[in-house]
């Protein structure tokens, strides 16, 4: 499906990291799978993301349900795909994000950072229904929600759900509505010439 760009979009997608606790020491190569997962948000958060996948792996060979190793090769991955020029390599990178959300919510249906990270791919990827279930979910089980590790919250995920239900048109109907057709849903705004398929 085509990804629409819009600017609160892009607001959301690649955060700046503000810093996460734990950590066992260097390596990566031994300790518990928890703790290893402590090092790979450490490593996630300094932006050394070659390391953090590395150690987030080594977290998974110890425990391969581990939903904290999956949900941090989620964000790693999702953050790389912001990086990424290429655009094959991008969606292929998103879709191993999405992999291991998917497992880590899997794994621990009450992973709260696991289905916000989820909803905000969803939405990049143009899955409304799908962004807007996970977002649902995610603010349910926390409604205070605080990222330790990229500078979101709650408000954020809130913006998610009105982006998702925006493009699924889930709009209040009224006669006085200026455009019955919700012809804007249906073109691309940041295309020039949108304008000549809005009849109002």
């Amino acid at each position: 499906m085509k990804i629409r760009h819009i600017g609160l979009l892009l607001g959301f997608c690649f955060f700046g990291a503000i810093g996460c606790g734990g950590g066992t020491a260097t390596g990566g190569s031994a300790g518990s799978a928890e703790n290893l997962s402590f090092e790979g948000w450490d490593d996630y958060v300094t932006g050394d993301y070659e390391k953090s996948e590395e150690v987030f792996l080594d977290a998974l060979s110890l425990d391969p349900q581990s939903t904290e190793a999956f949900n941090g090769l989620g964000w790693l991955k999702f953050q790389q795909a912001g990086q990424e020029g290429n655009v094959e390599r991008r969606e292929a990178i998103l879709a191993t994000s999405r992999e291991n959300f998917l497992k880590a919510t899997a794994s621990e249906p009450t992973n709260v950072d696991a289905w916000v990270g989820l909803s905000g791919l969803e939405l990049q990827l143009g899955n409304w229904t799908d962004a807007r279930d996970a977002a649902n979910r995610a603010i349910t089980l926390d409604p205070s929600y605080f990222s330790t590790h990229d500078n979101i919250d709650f408000q954020d995920i809130h913006l998610i759900l009105a982006q998702a239900y925006f493009f699924l048109g889930a709009f209040v109907h009224t006669d006085d509505t200026a455009d019955p057709n919700n012809s804007l849903h249906h073109v691309d705004v940041v295309a020039p010439g949108y304008k000549k398929f809005y009849h109002a």
